[in-house]
Order: C-alpha cells, then sequence, then structure tokens
C-alpha cells in the first residue's frame, strides 16, 4: 500500500514540476502562504464578529493553543518519519537546510484546518473559511514542498485537533459562560 501513494505522490509531483511549478509562482506562495497572513486576515473578522460567546481575544488564544498543540505533534512526526520534500527527490535541489527532509504530514495544512474547524465548528464563522486551508495545502503542492499524502495526511491530524479543539472549547464554554 505505502508502494502505490509513494508512485501516486511521485507522479502528481512531477506532473507538478513539470506544468505549474515555476520560480514566480513559487515566491508569491511562499509569501501569502503563512500563519501571519492568515492572523492578518482574521483578526478584523474576529474584532468585527459581534456574535462570539466570548471576548474576541480569547477565541484568538483559545484556538492559537490548539493550533500550537497540533503543530508540536506534526513537528514531532515530521523528526520521526523524516520524509525528504518533492523539491529534493523530484526536482533533484540540493540544500543543506535540515527542514528540506521533513515532509510527512504537512504542518501547514494540519494548523490550518484545526484553526479553521475551531473557527468554524466552535465560534461559528463561515464554513468558506475552511477555503483559507484548501488553499494552504494546495499551495504546498505546487510549490513543491509536499506530496499529496503530506497534505492530506496534514488535513487528516488538523481535523483530529480541531475536533478536539471543539469538544475542550465546548466544555469550556458551558463551564464559564452558562
Amino acid at each position: 500500500m505505502i508502494d502505490i501513494v509513494d508512485q501516486i505522490d511521485f507522479s502528481l509531483s512531477t506532473w507538478i514540476r513539470t506544468n505549474l511549478h515555476n520560480p514566480r509562482l513559487n515566491r508569491i506562495l511562499s509569501k501569502i502562504n503563512r500563519g501571519e497572513v492568515f492572523l492578518l486576515i482574521l483578526l478584523p473578522f474576529l474584532y468585527l464578529k459581534n456574535d462570539l460567546p466570548i471576548v474576541w481575544y480569547w477565541v484568538l488564544l483559545f484556538t492559537g493553543l490548539v493550533t500550537y498543540t497540533n503543530d508540536r505533534f506534526v513537528l514531532f512526526l515530521k523528526k520521526l518519519i523524516a520524509r525528504k520534500r518533492p523539491l529534493i527527490t523530484v526536482a533533484g535541489k540540493v540544500d543543506s537546510n535540515p527542514d528540506m527532509k521533513h515532509s510527512f504530514p504537512s504542518a501547514h495544512a494540519a494548523n490550518s484546518m484545526t484553526a479553521v474547524l475551531i473557527l468554524v465548528l466552535l465560534f461559528k464563522f463561515s464554513p468558506a473559511l475552511i477555503l483559507i486551508s484548501f488553499l494552504a495545502g494546495v499551495g504546498r503542492l505546487l510549490s513543491l514542498h509536499h506530496f499529496v499524502s503530506d497534505v492530506i495526511g496534514g488535513w487528516m491530524i488538523g481535523t483530529i485537533f480541531g475536533f478536539f479543539g471543539l469538544f475542550l472549547g465546548s466544555a469550556l464554554l458551558r463551564f464559564c459562560c452558562s
């Protein structure tokens, strides 16, 4: 089964490299596909949302803490698995950066899914926000930082942590706001 996934990953990454990957797109994606950009987009919506069950900065703190916990777990998995990125295995890039051998799972996909699910399911933000997580994953594929299975794995882990945040947050809201 793993061999089949590896073959699919390699084939799709090779196709992306041949048909879609270019340095300019890579520079653009590396600038916009960051947590800081997501935060800058989110802050005005968070501040202006008037139907939050608690003050906006507590929403930000709770979502950030659960997402940070997810990020540490993903980092542990990356170090444990140490799968080389497509930039090395497909594009042949030589890079001494140790992060270049940590591809699985995608932290961008996992973290964005965790944050978005908490905001949508617990704090009733628009489900359209899930598009941000989708774009984060696709951006990592187009820049050849991840294989498809890395992104899907990241989304799956992010979903687990997102639901953990939903249940923990629901319990905390019942405790403090009832």
